[in-house]
């Protein structure tokens, strides 16, 4: 997954913590479980649709994750939002090739 500005979760935790911002421990992993879950997408059309949660349950068990309830639940926040981030981008790439056709 890349953040705002093309950055990837590795980067964007360095600069929150050069910018003093304290991500929660619960946060970080559900910023882990979202980028170690593999993408779904729909046949044809290759929309993203949501997250695989078939390996869930073992990446918080190597990890040794706590709260898995509320991570779960920061977890499912993100599936959200990266869903609209990812329609809009949809939307605009449509409109960038509707308009070089013409």
């Amino acid at each position: 997954m890349l953040f705002a500005g093309g950055m990837n979760i590795e980067q964007y935790l360095q600069m929150c913590e050069q910018m003093g911002w304290d991500l929660s421990y619960n946060v970080q992993c559900s910023l882990v479980l979202f980028n170690s879950l593999p993408d779904i997408y729909a046949g044809m059309s290759g929309s993203w649709v949501g997250k695989d949660y078939s390996g869930l349950a073992s990446i918080m068990d190597i990890y040794s994750m706590d709260n898995k309830r509320e991570i779960f639940a920061l977890l499912k926040l993100a599936e959200v939002e990266y869903g609209k981030w990812y329609a809009e981008q949809q939307k605009q790439q449509e409109a960038i090739n509707k308009a070089k056709r013409g």
